[in-house]
């Protein structure tokens, strides 16, 4: 047996949809201005029961149909109401009849006549709109703000470079470790296909790999052994060990790289290279205490 619809009654997708389509129509014709029509589809689309959603479309005119569904009331519930009002009518009436004729009053009878009971309609109906309160539009996420990215030559900078990898791969091997002043770029193994390395971008985070052919002089190490501080103090000094100004450096970046130095096995080495406005390029090599092994100068 299908259920009475009531004010109270829950209100479907489809019951939502068919209001938010009467507006959508509204809007065109002109009955609604754009305000209103945003203000009436919010309130549809957040209506929990059809008592909520009667009201947005109650004083529209919607050609050849009639409410898309209707919430009827219990009528047991309304009966006694308009009883008793055509009971209270009939008394006054009678009550004006009687005081008319004992005082033989020459004035016009002006109590009014009665008149047909108006037809029921929904108490809310015949009410004006109102956004109703408590429906508008659940406010829109807080906007993310990105602030500026850190500067990665620092010791906080090259801290938060190496901690990342620990976090993402769980260790600091790989096979070379490429550092500018605002990403970085981790080339480790590839484990499914020993002849290529995998080559991660860092910038706020690691993204997905690219692959690249694996060269004989990529050899696995730990590419987090060295001093950061004494790295990130050399990195600051760079221009002025190289004896280059500073308003002529156009980027400078730190290479952390196992050199094999035959016969002996090798071992980690790092590089700084500072470029120069003119097109020259300077070298700085490091051991992994951050002293300097050698020093090529701009030429």
């Amino acid at each position: 047996m299908a259920t009475r619809k009531t004010s109270g009654t829950r209100a479907r997708d489809s019951d939502r949809n068919a209001i938010c389509q009467i507006l959508d129509a509204a809007l065109a014709d002109g009955q609604l201005s754009g305000e209103e029509h945003r203000q009436r589809v919010s309130a549809a689309t957040n209506a929990a029961t059809l008592g909520e959603l009667e009201p947005l479309t109650a004083d529209l005119q919607i050609p050849g149909a009639v409410q898309p569904f209707a919430a009827s009331t219990p009528k047991l519930g309304r009966r006694p109401v308009v009883l008793g009002g055509l009971a209270v009518a009939a008394i006054v009436l009678v009550v004006a009849v009687a005081v008319i004729l004992m005082t033989n009053d020459s004035t016009p009878d002006t109590t009014p006549t009665p008149s047909a009971a108006t037809p029921e309609t929904h108490e809310l109906a015949a009410e004006p709109f109102s956004p109703a309160p408590s429906t508008s539009p659940p406010a829109d996420p807080a906007p993310v703000v990105l602030g500026p990215p850190p500067n990665l030559h620092t010791a906080d900078g090259l801290t938060l470079v190496l901690d990342d990898i620990r976090r993402r791969f769980g260790d600091t091997t790989g096979y070379e470790l490429a550092i500018m002043s605002d990403e970085a770029l981790l080339a480790r193994p590839d484990p499914t296909d020993d002849s290529s390395k995998l080559v991660y971008t860092f910038e706020r985070g690691w993204g997905d790999p690219s692959s690249r052919p694996r060269s004989d002089t990529d050899d696995v190490t730990d590419l987090g052994a060295f001093d950061v501080q004494a790295a990130a103090a050399a990195l600051q000094a760079a221009p002025e060990t190289l004896r280059i100004a500073p308003d002529e450096v156009s980027e400078t970046f730190i290479d952390v790289d196992h050199i094999a130095e035959p016969p002996e096995p090798g071992a980690l080495e790092l590089l700084v290279k500072v470029s120069t406005k003119s097109g020259t390029d300077g070298w700085i090599y490091l051991d992994p205490a951050g002293n300097i092994k050698r020093v090529e100068y701009p030429s």
